[in-house]
């Protein structure tokens, strides 16, 4: 298994739990929003690791976006669960 396909695995455990009604919205409020820092910094290794083993990207692109603005509630669980769902097709289907 590649360290790009781990890394998405991650990225998407991380997203899953976060798109999780009320647990996710409690996580990122008690942790004084910088789980979605932590979320952003991810997404943004996936990316790294997608240019360089020229993977795909979609799903590090919409959970850099989604970290950005999760802050707004909702929005964010519709966010999580849209990223979750790419990284979950991109895991699935693509042989990375």
């Amino acid at each position: 298994m590649s360290n790009l396909r781990v890394a998405k695995i991650i990225a998407l455990i991380f997203e899953v739990v976060l798109a999780i009604p009320i647990l996710g919205g409690s996580i990122v409020i008690m942790s004084g929003y910088s789980a979605l820092g932590v979320a952003f910094i991810i997404h943004l290794v996936v990316f790294i690791l997608a240019l360089k083993m020229h993977g795909a990207k979609l799903g590090s692109i919409f959970g850099m976006v989604t970290s950005l603005i999760a802050w707004i509630p909702g929005i964010g669980w519709l966010f999580h669960t849209i990223t979750a769902i790419v990284y979950a097709v991109e895991v699935l289907t693509r042989k990375e």
